[in-house]
């Protein structure tokens, strides 16, 4: 089932304003597979990898780690990044209690502000923490572009 949804969260896209990305695709994915934009590659080599120290992450897990006074956090803004992420909301039936996700598209300092705070996550009342799933991440097409570091 995990490698089922794992596969199901990786893949790149493109429309004519934006570029997604899944949110389980690794940088080593994403350097090494062809329908990657290489612009976006680019950027993944020179910007991320080095800050994250490794290949082996996903722009979701760096993301909890990034700060909003750091020069990756200014390149994500440059970017014009957001977030699709599913969010588990407590859904009241009749006879019993069942979680939903809804999806919501976050820029990338909302994002941030909410996966800091915890608010993203639902907690039910066994102490169970049922978290939010990023589902892909986009970036401005033209923002790729026109980035030079």
């Amino acid at each position: 089932m995990s490698d089922t949804l794992d596969r199901s969260f990786k893949y790149t896209m493109m429309d004519t304003t934006r570029i997604y990305v899944g949110g389980r695709m690794t940088y080593q994915e994403m350097i090494e597979w062809d329908d990657v934009p290489f612009k976006i590659k680019a950027i993944v080599n020179k910007e991320f990898v080095p800050a994250a120290g490794t290949t082996e992450i996903t722009f979701p897990d760096h993301f909890r780690i990034i700060e909003k006074d750091s020069f990756l956090f200014q390149v994500l803004k440059t970017l014009k990044t957001k977030v699709k992420v599913d969010i588990p909301v407590l859904k009241k039936g009749k006879s019993e209690e069942s979680i939903i996700y809804k999806s919501r598209v976050c820029s990338i300092d909302e994002y941030l502000d909410l996966i800091k705070d915890g608010s993203l996550n639902l907690t039910l009342s066994d102490g169970t923490v049922k978290e939010a799933v990023p589902e892909e991440i986009s970036f401005s097409k033209l923002a790729v572009m026109i980035y030079s570091a």
